[in-house]
Order: C-alpha cells, then structure tokens, then sequence
C-alpha cells in the first residue's frame, strides 16, 4: 500500500502520529489553520492515558510548577475552558468541563509547612481563591474526612474534564473538518537529508509535507527512527473506581501524590501510583491495595466501598517531568509534541497550540515555549 498524499494545490498535507488527546488537538488545529491531515493511531483513539486519565486540570502544583511552567499551565487550564466550548459546537460532545472544589490534605508538620509555603506563592495566582483550611473548617467541608488531617490547601475554582470525552470531542472535531484517521502502527520515517517525506507503516507507507509525533510514551520509540534521543519513557498509574451508597465528595481531595473525587459516573476516582515497569498496562492487586490503603487514611469511611473498575495507563514522562514542543533538532519538517506525563490533559491545550504556532513559524501567544524545546536535555 503506497499513498502519495502530497497536496497538488496550496494544501500542505500533515501526519500526525498518535491518537490521544494531543494528536487529537493537534489535528483540529492544523485543520482549522486550512492543513489537510491524517492522524495515524496504533490501537483507537484514546484508548491509553488521554482515556484513563484523572481528568482534574492542577496548575498550581506539579512537575514543573511553579518554575519554569506557571505561566503556561494557567495559559492552558483558561484553553480548556474556551475549547471545551469551541469543541462542543462542532461535535455535539460536551467534555463536561466544569469548576470543582479541590483541597490538598497534610497529615504531617512537615507536609503542612510545605502547603502553607506554596500558598505564599499560590495566593498571587489572580485566576484563583486559595487559602488555608484549619480541621475545622475541612471537616465543615466534608465531614467525613478523617480527624488525623492537620489542615489543607483548598481552592474554591479549580477545573477538571471528563479526559475520554475530551480527546473524542477533539477527535470528531477533527473529523468534522476533514482529517482522516488511519488505525495503523508506524514502523518508520521516509526521510532524506532532513526532509521528513513521510512514514511507514506494517503494510504500507504514507508520504507528506510534515510529521509530528505525538505517540506520547511510544514516542521514545522514534529515537531510532529520527537519530535524537527522546528521553521519554512510560510511567504506568493504576486507578479505582468506587461505588459507595453515601454522598457524593464534597470536593476532590489530594495527598501525597494522590486524590479521590466524585465523578460525573456517579463513582468515587482514586488514584493513583507511579511504576516504572515499561510498556505494561495491566492491572495488579498490590496496586489495588496500595491506593485503597493511602485512601482509607484520608477518608476512612470508604472501608466499605465497592470496586467497580480498576484501570491502568502508561503516561509519557519526560526525563525532567516537563513537555518536549519543538521542531525535531536536523530536521525541516518533523515536529515533536509529547512528555505530559502526570498532567498531560492539563497540558494538551498549549503543547498543541504550541506545535502548531511553531509549525506556522509565527509567535505563539502560549507562553513559556522555549523552555519545551528537547535541547535542554545535555548533548542534543
């Protein structure tokens, strides 16, 4: 199968590789700058951690936050907001973006020095009320939270998305305005002298002006194919979804370097761990037990919750934790958009509105872009 898809007219054709929510956004957003695209996925859309994710929007807090990245995390939450909007009147999917209570718990001195010494630095962040809950006030909050917490740092307005939603509304949005989806695996680039002409793929191959790859941690995987180390591997998170008969959380609620939440789906989200096992996706009972072990020491009376669904997904995780958005160092025409790693929803909007602004040669009104370029890591 050979495909010459090089545009005859003033079209210039785009492969974007991979279909999670990144490769998704970004497709929209070349199609709406007049690109023709196909993106090429090796499983279904959405189907790693663009549909497993926690779907909470954190940009006060994090990897990267709040140096170097602030600006552009508070830059890509307020995007969620307008796209969610935008997505929605082309696709009739509702993301169901919304503003959700969110508090981050200490149980120890030392957790509590370190929220109150963010909360100097959080509080000038104008887009947000933050500030201090005393046990008093959380358990007025959720009275159900256990009497060993010490206080937390709440937020009145943060964000959160239904992630699988999110990267199918992108998708059909996408689709609307006439990119192609092909389900295929890449096993290459078609190159020459620095010109990426396009790629192959088990049974064919595929050409075009320009490639982006946005495979998020199978993008390690193009190291060999494009000569630059990618230093960007798979960091495995397992999640429980609960079923209890109580009520709803009154907020979504975080500790150490987890959280639990009441989603849309009527269940209680608990997440989550770190496992760096390569490209396993399945689920395991000590996983299970760790999450719910963390969880019952923040709020016990989940003792008799009910599992209803355990997952797992492979996150793309940079070696420093932060985005790789750039234009692939020897190269014309190959773009690299991945590493989102723990807040890889969170930082869809601006990595894909970033590769693309980079793309058009144009300055982005997304900040902090040079800060994701892949020459920050040592000898590239």
């Amino acid at each position: 199968m050979f495909r010459n898809s090089r545009m005859t007219n003033n079209l210039q054709h785009a492969l974007v590789i991979g279909g999670g929510i990144v490769g998704n956004l970004t497709a929209y957003l070349l199609a709406t700058r007049g690109f023709k695209v196909t993106v090429i996925e090796a499983d279904s859309l959405g189907s790693h951690a663009s549909g497993f994710a926690f779907g909470e929007l954190g940009d006060l807090e994090g990897a990267g936050i709040p140096d170097p990245l602030l600006n552009f995390s508070v830059w890509c939450n307020k995007r969620h907001e307008s796209l969610s909007t935008e997505l929605y009147e082309v696709s009739g999917i509702d993301n169901e973006f919304t503003t959700v209570q969110r508090v981050t718990l200490a149980f120890t001195s030392e957790e509590e020095t370190r929220l109150k010494d963010h909360l100097k630095w959080q509080t000038q962040v104008e887009e947000y009320d933050t500030y201090w809950m005393n046990p008093d006030e959380l358990t007025a909050l959720e009275p159900r939270i256990s009497s060993r917490c010490l206080g937390g740092a709440y937020i009145s307005n943060a964000k959160a998305v239904e992630p699988y939603r999110c990267t199918l509304a992108a998708a059909q949005s996408a689709q609307k305005l006439g990119v192609e989806t092909l389900l295929r695996k890449v096993t290459n680039l078609l190159g020459r002298g620095g010109t990426c002409e396009g790629v192959e793929f088990f049974g064919g191959r595929i050409q075009s002006d320009l490639v982006v790859l946005a495979m998020g941690p199978w993008t390690k995987l193009a190291s060999e194919w494009c000569g630059i180390d990618i230093p960007v591997t798979p960091l495995k998170g397992q999640m429980l979804r609960l079923k209890t008969n109580g009520e709803p959380l009154k907020a979504s609620f975080h500790y150490g370097s987890s959280y639990a939440a009441s989603k849309s789906d009527g269940l209680i989200w608990a997440g989550t761990t770190e496992e760096t096992v390569g490209f396993d996706e399945t689920t395991t009972v000590e996983a299970r037990d760790g999450i719910m072990a963390d969880l019952l020491q923040s709020l016990p009376f989940l003792e008799d919750a009910e599992l209803n669904q355990q997952t797992a997904c492979l996150r793309p995780w940079s070696s420093d934790g932060i985005p790789i958005v750039c234009k692939a160092p020897g190269w014309d025409n190959l773009y690299i958009c991945t590493g989102g790693g723990r807040k890889g929803i969170l930082w869809s909007t601006g990595m894909a509105e970033g590769i693309v602004d980079i793309i058009l040669n144009r300055n982005s009104v997304v900040p902090s872009l040079e800060e994701l370029h892949i020459s920050r890591f040592r000898g590239i």
